[in-house]
């Protein structure tokens, strides 16, 4: 018998829920954390289940009948975003570790920051807070990009963001080759 997905949270302080301060008046609505008892169980629950249809959204990805030609054909181009000129994606050369640090499954529930992507993308802390900061705005020059090209989506109201539908596809799809062999390459049944 198969499972369905399933979601546990263990920090549920990490997660936000419009609601009153505690004792305060109930008209002062805010985005306050999440508490662990029953009274925030139904924004548990909302949480959990975006988290799931993501995770299964990303595995249906894993079977699609693109070609990976086509699929990464409009980011390696450049684009216009916000009157802007945002640079191509190089998905199989600079950029590659930054593809598979968005796809990390640990974003999958909360989503990340720019402040995670530094713990993955850089192998010591920052020495200074000039070079904390260099690398800051390194990391949101990256995001920006990720964004004009249609991979990542912000979430609403945070600083954080959740790679989108498209963004899964193409990203399985890049790094599925990556790992690939020529070998298996060539065992793939011949197009015509």
């Amino acid at each position: 018998m198969l499972r369905g997905a399933e979601t546990t949270i263990n920090r549920v302080q990490d997660f936000r829920v419009y609601r009153p301060k505690e004792g305060g008046p109930e008209d002062d609505l805010q985005w306050r954390g999440m508490r662990k008892g029953i009274a925030d169980l139904h924004r548990r629950a909302e949480v959990s289940q975006k988290a799931n249809e993501r995770l299964l959204n990303a595995l249906a990805k894993v079977d699609d009948t693109a070609r990976v030609e086509e699929l990464t054909a409009g980011i390696q181009k450049h684009t216009i975003w916000q009157g802007r000129r945002v640079r191509a994606l190089r998905p199989w050369g600079e950029d590659y570790t930054l593809c598979q640090a968005i796809l990390h499954g640990a974003f999958l529930i909360n989503g990340f920051r720019n402040r995670d992507l530094q713990g993955l993308l850089y192998d010591q802390e920052a020495a200074s807070p000039q070079e904390q900061h260099s690398r800051s705005a390194a990391i949101s020059r990256k995001l920006r990009m990720l964004r004009a090209h249609g991979l990542i989506q912000k979430v609403p109201h945070s600083h954080r963001y959740h790679v989108t539908a498209r963004g899964q596809s193409i990203l399985i799809a890049v790094l599925t080759t990556a790992r690939s062999s020529v070998h298996q390459l060539n065992q793939l049944p011949q197009a015509a």
